[in-house]
């Protein structure tokens, strides 16, 4: 029985990647998206090598749904709790490295949707890199962006589409 039990369960895993695709070992899938999670903290240009060394990019977000889905599946993979003021975030792929104020995505998406936390971007202290800044007294506002350093040093989500 349990033999069967096991074949069943790797060919209903099998008829899902048909169907929907599949995540490399690793990621997480989100409906037809693979996200990946590190929680070390790396600067900007770091954390975007990374992720294309794994096939994915640093998250691109182009609606508000897409920001809602990475910051609660960050929510579900960090103890809120535990993080302080100055961890309580995780680098997005948009930066404005090559031309001051001219923001685009790391992984050549256009910036379509923007969620500038007010008074945002403002390039204090030559700041080319982006993330939310996670502060607020609710999701919406949590969820708002900041402009920081690169050479900060902040966890990272990759993003990449699932494989059929």
């Amino acid at each position: 029985m349990g033999s069967n039990f096991t074949i069943t369960l790797v060919l209903l895993a099998a008829i899902a990647c048909l169907s929907e695709g599949c995540c490399p070992e690793g990621f997480i899938q989100v409906g037809n998206r693979c996200y990946h999670y590190n929680s070390d903290k790396v600067d900007w240009h770091d954390a975007h090598r990374a992720c294309e060394g794994l096939g994915a990019h640093l998250v691109s977000i182009h609606n508000y749904e897409d920001s809602r889905e990475v910051y609660a599946l960050w929510k579900s993979l960090v103890d809120e709790s535990y993080v302080n003021y100055l961890h309580r975030t995780y680098w997005i792929g948009l930066h404005d490295v090559q031309n001051e104020n001219n923001f685009e995505w790391s992984d050549g998406t256009p910036m379509d949707y923007s969620l500038w936390h007010p008074s945002q971007p403002n390039n204090y202290g030559g700041e080319d890199c982006v993330a939310p800044f996670n502060y607020g007294s609710n999701d919406f506002d949590k969820q708002r962006w900041h402009d920081h350093g690169c050479r900060n040093r902040k966890p990272y989500f990759c993003r990449r589409s699932a494989t059929s």
